[in-house]
């Protein structure tokens, strides 16, 4: 019986199987559970700094993408702006077009009237160099030439200033001979062959006159 009893021991075979009472188990467990909550403490501890450095980089981060957004965001906001003061001038200048286009066309509608009216009032004038001085036919062609003016200058038509002696001007008179009279200045007109008109203060036929060169 002794011979078992230390073979189950073990002694024979060189080692010793130690067994803890249950108190020291429990105070050896929570040794160990102590040591491990120790180290994840000081772990996490040490990892802290490193989770706030890369916190910081990437909230930096997103302020940068922001700052970036929101300066794409002011640039789109500067053009959008800067196409919409384009437009409004551009629809100003258009409005104005039109408005002119519109008061010329009213000003100016009669242009091919008073045109063909042109060359009867000339024959009438010419008629004067017909008739004698003072007499009832020479009077009446002249009321007739006046009522003719009256009614053109109502409807904004006047002579081109084309007497003789006036300097010459090629906006609203047309050279058709040249002279050489020394008792004129140079380029004076010395001589009306035909009147010019204004329609509103537009050219609607230049004077053809002769014009003094020396």
């Amino acid at each position: 019986m002794s011979e078992e009893k230390e073979n189950v021991n073990g002694e024979d075979k060189g080692f010793k199987i130690e067994i803890n009472s249950p108190e020291e188990a429990a105070k050896e467990y929570a040794e160990h559970m102590e040591a491990e909550i120790v180290e994840d403490n000081a772990e996490k501890t040490s990892a802290e700094p490193v989770l706030e450095e890369e916190n910081m980089e990437f909230a930096g981060g997103e302020l940068g993408i922001l700052k970036k957004q929101i300066e794409n965001l002011e640039n789109i906001l500067k053009e959008k702006n800067e196409e919409i003061l384009r437009r409004a001038a551009d629809l100003d200048n258009y409005r104005k077009r039109l408005t002119k286009e519109t008061e010329d066309k009213v000003r100016y509608a009669n242009q091919a009237v008073v045109k063909d009216f042109l060359p009867v009032m000339d024959n009438i004038e010419m008629s004067l160099m017909h008739t004698e001085e003072g007499s009832p036919l020479r009077q009446g062609i002249e009321l007739t030439i006046k009522s003719f003016k009256d009614v053109l200058a109502r409807h904004g038509v006047v002579e081109v200033n084309s007497e003789i002696g006036t300097i010459f001007d090629p906006a609203v008179h047309e050279a058709i001979m040249m002279d050489n009279n020394p008792e004129f200045e140079n380029n004076a007109i010395t001589l009306c062959v035909q009147k010019g008109y204004l329609l509103n203060e537009r050219v609607i036929r230049p004077a053809k006159v002769k014009v003094n060169k020396i």
